[in-house]
């Protein structure tokens, strides 16, 4: 019996041991996947990590037309009232709470804040303030409505001045590039040799810690090291630096600068020809008035001569009535009434002709408003869809 007792204790132990273990294996196996999801185990993953920061920073770019922030700490969230802020804030970015001890700078200055991006640094479509003059002719509808099209988009490009978008940030990338020794600017490399940069990202490298000249960037400095350094036993940071070129490059900004521009120069010309034409217009308006006051003093000239006709027969019948009462009925007072009353009537022909004339030049100005007001509003449609073109691109900024 005692036996059996000690056969059934030595199969408990040896069932222990087995439970023992099993339980030290899964404890591995779960120390090793806590490890695995807590930390990169090797420099591909850290590479990752930074490659997976600096596209959410470029899309945080493109939807918000600014750097992010950096955050104040490890809670992720950018803080732009925090100059010495240093963290990744990779929860306004929406990434993982993994990335949450990378340290990452944003140019702030020498002029160049690319986190807050002034408006208005590049495009300009209210040509300084002129107005375009309106067709307010009622025999010219089409030409009143394209002069209304062309007061809207002017009306939406001056709108469109206040507001921030991703060609404002080229610009200020443009001047920060054309600039890389402004004073107070965020730099990368060391004192010997440094560069302007945009915005930086570093991860401590394997052994957790920071080292180099990102020791002193991680304290509030504007120096990084530059992510070509030669790594060693005293130094495993990897990052990126991203120059404001670079970043420039990587938005597509000449390309999306160079048609906004180009759209504007288009605007600028094509409200050149609407000047002009409107100069036109108005000389073509002016010969109407002239042919209408043509008019009138045609009808005025018909009047006179009508008068005139009407005095000239009359006085040749009294004259002629009084010439036969006295018996004095000569051939030359004959003729002298006969020749009034040609002159007189003329002078009537003559007004009628030049009422016909007058009449025929209003009806010909009158023509040539109407063919100008078509012109009219060619040209006005053509400035109000090159205005429409210029804001279009200004508000699309860098989306395609």
């Amino acid at each position: 019996m005692s036996r059996r007792l000690r056969r059934q204790g030595g199969f408990s132990m040896v069932e222990l041991s087995v439970v023992l273990v099993i339980f030290g294996i899964i404890g591995l196996m779960l120390w090793r996947w806590v490890a695995d999801t807590r930390q990169p185990v090797n420099v591909q993953d850290i590479r990752r990590q930074v490659g997976e920061t600096q596209s959410a920073i470029e899309g945080f770019v493109l939807s918000r037309n600014r750097l992010p922030c950096a955050a104040s700490d490890t809670g992720g969230v950018e803080n732009c009232g925090d100059a010495t802020a240093v963290f990744m804030p990779w929860r306004t970015l929406g990434l993982s709470s993994e990335l949450g001890t990378l340290h990452y700078g944003v140019n702030r200055g020498g002029g160049f804040n690319l986190a807050a991006v002034p408006a208005a640094r590049d495009i300009n479509l209210s040509f300084s303030g002129v107005p375009v003059m309106a067709v307010d002719d009622a025999a010219a509808p089409a030409a009143v409505l394209a002069a209304g099209r062309v007061t809207a988009e002017l009306a939406a490009a001056q709108a469109q001045r206040s507001v921030v978008n991703g060609l404002d940030l080229c610009a200020v990338l443009r001047d920060h590039a054309n600039n890389p020794g402004a004073a107070g600017t965020l730099r990368a490399g060391n004192i010997a040799a440094e560069l302007p940069v945009a915005y930086t990202v570093v991860h401590p490298g394997l052994n957790g810690q920071y080292e180099g000249n990102n020791v002193v960037g991680a304290g509030g400095s504007w120096r990084y090291d530059l992510p070509g350094r030669v790594q060693d036993a005293t130094y495993d940071d990897i990052g990126v630096a991203v120059g404001p070129a670079d970043l420039s490059a990587r938005l597509g900004c000449v390309a999306r600068l160079s048609a906004a521009q180009a759209a504007v120069q288009v605007a600028f010309a094509q409200y050149d020809t609407t000047r002009v034409m409107q100069e036109y217009w108005s000389l073509r308006a002016f010969d109407i008035t002239t042919a209408e006051d043509g008019v009138s003093g045609a009808e005025t000239g018909i009047t006179m001569a009508a008068v005139g006709l009407a005095i000239a027969t009359t006085s040749t019948l009294v004259g002629l009535a009084s010439a036969a009462n006295t018996e004095g009925l000569t051939v030359y007072a004959v003729v002298i009434a006969a020749v009034n009353m040609a002159v007189a009537i003329t002078e009537t022909v003559l007004a009628a002709q030049d009422l016909v004339d007058a009449q025929e030049a209003l009806v010909e100005a009158r023509a040539k408003l109407v063919a100008t007001s078509d012109y009219a509003a060619t040209v006005f449609n053509t400035l109000a869809d090159a205005l429409a073109r210029g804001v279009e691109l200004d508000r699309k900024g860098l989306n395609p």
